[in-house]
């Protein structure tokens, strides 16, 4: 299967879902891009807590862990139900 995209002015494109859904990628998720004569490679970066140390800049304050875990919760819902909607 083939799909197509066109490169905005800043060098940006949106991934086709077809290859999304191929590569089993949604939103914040990483890919690579291996470059060879003529062509270039996607592909979905694994993803594992050691290699997202560091990716969220500290807070000033500590946040209290009640809300921390009230905002992972909303997050995974709303995730979820973006699954579902397809």
């Amino acid at each position: 299967m083939t799909y197509r995209s066109v490169v905005t002015a800043k060098g940006q494109i949106t991934i086709p879902k077809g290859v999304r859904d191929a590569l089993q990628i949604s939103e914040a998720d990483v890919v690579e891009f291996e470059i060879r004569p003529g062509e270039a490679i996607v592909r979905p970066v694994k993803q594992t807590f050691m290699n997202r140390f560091g990716s969220v800049p500290p807070g000033r304050r500590p946040e209290p862990w009640k809300r921390v875990r009230e905002q992972v919760a909303g997050d995974v819902a709303r995730r979820a139900a973006r699954k579902r909607r397809g």
